[in-house]
């Protein structure tokens, strides 16, 4: 029975990922967010690199330690949200290190509205906000400190796998989120055993 709700939870994602994107409210009802996690939205505004906040650390999926970085997006009706742009490598954790990636002007995003995280196990540390030291997605905390709306849209990757050192990591560009639904689902696992 968790199995199939699982699946289904899965499926109903998926579906949602795959409409196209649609304008992101001014002022989102987060009420309302779960309804819409991973849906595709669009904003536009520019992106506020003095108040990054970086995540971390964390690795991809070749097992490189790095940090997500997340930076407050101001749009063009004066709010805020929080855009999780991509993953960087550990020596790319200071913007002095990817000059290229600091986006500049007024941009539009596409990605995935989320709602969060739960943090992954009591094994991870407290965040310390005074030192932007971040090693859960608390929405709450950081949108406090940046003065946005506590939701955060994941930019999409859409450079193909084999592509992603020479296009993005070696030029100082955060890898974005692939366009998958990530959910464990050990279920498989535990039929096993």
């Amino acid at each position: 029975q968790r199995l199939r709700w699982k699946v289904e939870l899965i499926e109903t994602l998926e579906d949602r990922m795959s409409l196209e994107a649609i304008p992101l409210p001014r002022k989102v009802n987060l009420s309302a967010v779960e309804d819409f996690e991973y849906r595709k939205v669009r904003v536009t505004g520019r992106f506020r690199h003095d108040q990054e906040l970086l995540l971390g650390p964390r690795t991809r999926g070749d097992g490189q330690p790095g940090y997500f970085i997340i930076t407050p997006f101001e749009r063009e009706n004066g709010s805020k949200i929080l855009v999780r742009r991509g993953w960087v490598p550990r020596d790319k954790r200071e913007q002095s290190t990817r000059l290229a990636g600091l986006t500049e002007g007024e941009v539009t995003v596409e990605g995935l509205l989320r709602s969060g995280e739960q943090k992954a196990s009591s094994f991870v540390p407290e965040n310390v906000p005074s030192k932007n030291q971040w090693y859960s997605l608390d929405l709450v905390e950081m949108a406090k400190l940046s003065d946005a709306q506590p939701v955060v849209v994941e930019m999409l990757l859409d450079t193909p796998a084999h592509l992603i050192k020479y296009e993005l990591i070696d030029k100082d560009i955060p890898v974005g989120r692939s366009p998958v639904v990530e959910l464990r689902n050990h279920h498989k696992e535990y039929i096993v055993t």
